[in-house]
């Protein structure tokens, strides 16, 4: 069965790098502790780009529950924890979520 594909592309700014290092691993943390998110395994985070304080994703992960559940808890933490940006989910054109900074909310 074929699944369509959510891709999610965006950039958070963080206030300091430790800050964006510190939100990396909370997601990370996520990834790892929760045996629900297990199916983000296989290093999707290397599709993050670090510029100095800015985080830009590029992802593309197939439209099911479980894994859009997760992003979404993962990108939720990321833009708590950023100062501008936001991180869109979308399937084709049509946008499905957007994960806004904390600052831009």
């Amino acid at each position: 069965m074929q699944h369509e594909i959510i891709r999610y592309a965006g950039t958070y700014r963080f206030e300091r790098r430790d800050v964006l290092d510190r939100a990396l691993a909370h997601a990370r943390e996520q990834i790892d502790e929760d045996s629900e998110h297990a199916s983000l395994e296989g290093g999707w985070l290397r599709c993050f780009i670090l510029h100095g304080t800015t985080l830009t994703v590029n992802l593309a992960l197939p439209a099911v529950a479980e894994l859009q559940f997760a992003a979404a808890e993962v990108f939720a933490t990321l833009a708590r924890a950023a100062i501008d940006g936001a991180v869109e989910a979308r399937i084709g054109d049509r946008s499905i979520d957007c994960y806004v900074s904390a600052e831009d909310d």
